[in-house]
């Protein structure tokens, strides 16, 4: 294996990768007698209530393989909802499409929201799709490899690399899994989290296997980013929803790379041995003093677990490492894929 890592090497900046919106939600206020007149006409699975049902969960699951799935919240309490999550290349292609994004257009949108309302019509829901909010939307790149290997070991990094400020850690619940699919999942699987954005890493050929029983050829890293409707207000100009995805999509490729500047794992890093991460130091253009961190830096991160612990045991300070790590960013490396092909080699 570690040849043929070694081999890809030189096409690392090369890879084929596939950038686009995955899923979106549109979400509107309702009221109790709207969704009992739905609920009446449509099949609903029955989802979380609490103990005396002033609040209940509803889903209309006919249409989810066709892109759409429908959520019902019924409260005698709180305002009721409806909300759509729509998966626009399925939706558009009348069929499940496990690995194909969306790319946004003026004329595709018109085709997409033809679709959405004769969806709503046959629910028997007739708001109009212009009162719906954008309330999530999945920001996706699909990074393909030429080994389940290899997208087992870009995940590594990304769970070993540098935490940043206000996001934390989010595992998969226990409570409705086994054991088993429990650990699988988080296995193949990392997401942190703040209160409007949630960024996912996990390896797209396993998903559609366990969840969707799709078993599929490539190999594929998903790196998603979930902006919430917090977010998307920030980032958007427009107010209208199908202007918003727009506006989302054309921003996209900054905000992903964004996101990795901030991880420290910028497109153009490359896997790379202890020798080869060594040769690159020695030959760049920095000074001694510098190259001498970054060899340190390198050396340790064999034996550690993350960049945190990289940097505990190198006792770099906090504010050196993070500039330190920006070095790595301008060779292309990361100190932690040497560990990885470290004990690849091993």
């Amino acid at each position: 294996m570690l040849y043929q890592l070694r081999q890809r090497e030189k096409g690392a900046l090369n890879m084929k990768r596939n950038d686009g919106i995955h899923t979106f939600s549109l979400k509107i206020r309702s009221s109790y007698s709207e969704i009992q007149n739905i609920r009446a006409q449509n099949a609903c699975i029955h989802g979380k209530h609490d103990r005396f049902s002033l609040n209940q969960n509803f889903c209309i699951a006919d249409y989810k393989d066709k892109g759409v799935e429908i959520l019902l919240h019924q409260s005698l309490v709180h305002p009721s909802w409806i909300t759509l999550i729509v998966n626009p290349s399925s939706l558009l292609a009348d069929k499940y499409q496990p690995t194909e994004l969306f790319c946004p257009t003026e004329q595709i949108m018109k085709q997409l929201k033809t679709r959405l309302r004769t969806i709503l019509d046959e629910i028997g829901l007739d708001t109009r799709l212009k009162a719906f909010r954008l309330s999530r939307c999945d920001q996706t790149r699909d990074r393909y490899y030429s080994s389940a290997d290899e997208v087992a070991i870009w995940l590594g990094i990304f769970k070993k690399s540098w935490h940043m400020p206000r996001y934390a850690a989010v595992p998969f619940p226990k409570d409705s899994e086994s054991d088993e699919k429990w650990k699988g999942a988080n296995q193949h699987a990392w997401t942190i989290a703040n209160k409007s954005c949630a960024f996912s890493v996990y390896d797209k050929a396993y998903e559609l296997k366990k969840r969707h029983k799709v078993k599929i050829n490539a190999h594929i890293l998903r790196l998603e980013l979930r902006l919430s409707r917090k977010r998307i207000c920030k980032l958007c100009h427009e107010i209208a929803w199908d202007k918003q995805l727009l506006e989302l999509h054309k921003k996209q490729d900054a905000q992903l790379d964004k996101f990795l500047h901030r991880l420290h794992l910028p497109e153009n890093t490359r896997l790379v041995t202890l020798t080869q991460a060594l040769e690159i130091i020695n030959a760049s253009r920095f000074r001694e003093k510098t190259k001498k961190k970054l060899r340190r830096i390198v050396k340790k991160a064999n034996g550690c677990e993350s960049l945190a612990a990289v940097q505990r045991e190198t006792r770099i300070r906090k504010k050196d490492f993070t500039k330190m790590l920006g070095k790595f960013e301008t060779l292309g490396i990361c100190p932690i894929s040497v560990g990885f092909l470290y004990d690849a080699q091993k």
